[in-house]
């Protein structure tokens, strides 16, 4: 069984978690910021790093890599289509829709800079979803969407909302908040 180490608000993790919730890969969720945490977040994870993915004596850090793991593991849904054409759209939306919107204004020591990343990463994402899919993995959520969602929770929840403007990305949002995995794998 994998273990998940990581900080209980750290939406690095939140990626992990969601990751392997959708998979339906068996997992523990090890919070290193309990109030009395695992022993085994000391022995797996002595420098704290969120997250870590701990798989039988291998350690991985990074939530893309690590997510991507889980992904190649050969367990549970697909989260990569097999067309290369689709496989290659989803690595390129990895690279900059998602990269685009890796952004926490309430957590930022610029606030108004972090703000612009996220509605600059809201527009990309409006735009990525101009062809008319319903997730950016198309029929499905597939890793690109799974890797924005803990980050369009962090904007909204900490004043930088979808703005109304962005129909199509407020649209994707409303449904994100509702799907299971996601609910399920929330802080």
């Amino acid at each position: 069984m994998y273990e998940i180490h990581g900080k209980r608000e750290c939406p690095f993790a939140w990626r992990v978690r969601l990751t392997a919730r959708e998979k339906g890969l068996p997992f523990e969720w090890i919070p290193f910021d309990a109030a009395s945490a695992d022993a085994r977040a000391a022995r797996h994870n002595p420098e704290s790093r969120s997250p870590l993915l701990w798989d039988d004596g291998f350690a991985l850090e990074e939530s893309l890599v690590i997510a991507q793991y889980l992904e190649e593991s050969g367990r549970g849904r697909a989260l990569l289509p097999k067309d290369p054409e689709e496989r290659a759209r989803a690595r390129l939306l990895l690279a900059t829709v998602v990269a685009g919107l890796e952004a926490s204004p309430a957590h930022a020591r610029d606030k108004e800079a972090e703000a612009g990343k996220a509605r600059r990463g809201q527009t990309a994402l409006d735009e990525a979803l101009s062809d008319g899919r319903d997730w950016l993995g198309g029929q499905a959520p597939l890793l690109p969407d799974l890797m924005i969602w803990p980050f369009l929770a962090l904007q909204e929840n900490g004043g930088a909302p979808i703005p109304r403007e962005l129909a199509r990305a407020r649209s994707y949002w409303s449904r994100a908040r509702e799907y299971p995995s996601f609910v399920a794998s929330r802080p």
